[in-house]
């Protein structure tokens, strides 16, 4: 099954490191990603500096599998990384860590001003146990509002066509057309996780369900279907309230054509690390007119 990925960054700089004593943990302030309370560990080991991905304890019984790369940022632009895999479950809350380096080599090379930047960039595989809070039920509830049953991920979603073909050109050919699908009561939509039809939903429906966990679930489905209300709900949440870094923003923005985004984005770039902070490992991976337009940001400072 294609669905959104379920990835997050977490980053921290870490104060008074050299003050650490042996075996000493601190700890980054707690982050809610995926209805998931997510922070970073660091600890001083036998004269090594040891780095975890943390999970909040919960006292429901749950289980997420993760991969996951833990980055040491240095002074000098050369980071220190390391990827791993970890499954968190109710008996086991801490990621495998990693011994990055040594105690002298970090004071070194990687302490800036007495603080060390430690980032974990996350994926969730599978998560099991971890419910979303639903906004607006389309269960069997609601079959006397519906007129036809859409079937997303073995999950049934008891909908309204002519809503849904209000605010989706898909939907609209797909319910109200001509094909054999309009005389269908019950549709099956292969290749969609339940998850984000349901916030995509929830979004036609006047909810507030667009965060930085949920928006590129739904701005996917709101491509993918034709759907300009929620196309524009999550551009307007990317400009004005999500968190996410300007990298991941001008991703999205190039992704879904949201010109707007970009352009908010681009005029935020006013450094060269900002610049750098935007430039993938590899820029073939990065769209070209994106590129573009970041490269004529550069020239601007080497002028």
């Amino acid at each position: 099954m294609t669905t959104s990925k379920k990835e997050f960054i977490l980053c921290h700089c870490f104060e008074n490191v050299s003050n650490m004593k042996e075996n000493e943990n601190i700890f980054s302030p707690e982050e809610e990603h995926f209805d998931t309370s997510w922070y970073i560990g660091l600890k001083r080991e036998e004269e090594k500096v040891c780095a975890y991905l943390h999970v909040k304890e919960k006292s429901e019984e749950y289980s997420i599998k993760t991969e996951y790369k833990i980055i040491i940022v240095s002074a000098n632009g050369r980071n220190m990384s390391e990827k791993l895999e970890s499954s968190f479950n109710s008996l086991e809350n801490v990621g495998y860590g990693s011994e990055f380096i040594s105690w002298e080599e970090m004071l070194k090379d990687y302490l800036i001003d007495g603080k060390l930047t430690v980032e974990a960039n996350v994926k969730i595989l599978k998560m099991t146990g971890i419910k979303r809070k639903k906004l607006r039920n389309f269960d069997e509830s609601m079959k006397e509002f519906s007129d036809v049953v859409l079937v997303a991920g073995e999950k049934k979603f008891y909908v309204s066509k002519l809503f849904l073909a209000s605010h989706s050109s898909y939907f609209k050919s797909l319910l109200l057309g001509n094909f054999e699908e309009s005389k269908k009561s019950e549709i099956e939509l292969k290749d969609i996780d339940s998850e984000d039809f349901q916030c995509f939903l929830e979004v036609l429906h006047g909810e507030d369900a667009i965060n930085d966990d949920t928006v590129v679930g739904i701005v996917r489905l709101a491509d993918m279907y034709d759907a300009p209300t929620a196309h524009r709900r999550c551009e307007q949440f990317l400009m004005e309230k999500s968190e996410k870094s300007l990298k991941e923003k001008l991703e999205l923005a190039a992704k879904y054509k949201m010109r707007c985004v970009k352009n908010k984005c681009l005029s935020e770039v006013k450094t060269v690390a900002d610049i750098k902070s935007v430039l993938p490992g590899n820029l073939e991976e990065m769209d070209h007119s994106l590129l573009a337009s970041i490269l004529q940001k550069a020239m601007t400072h080497l002028v």
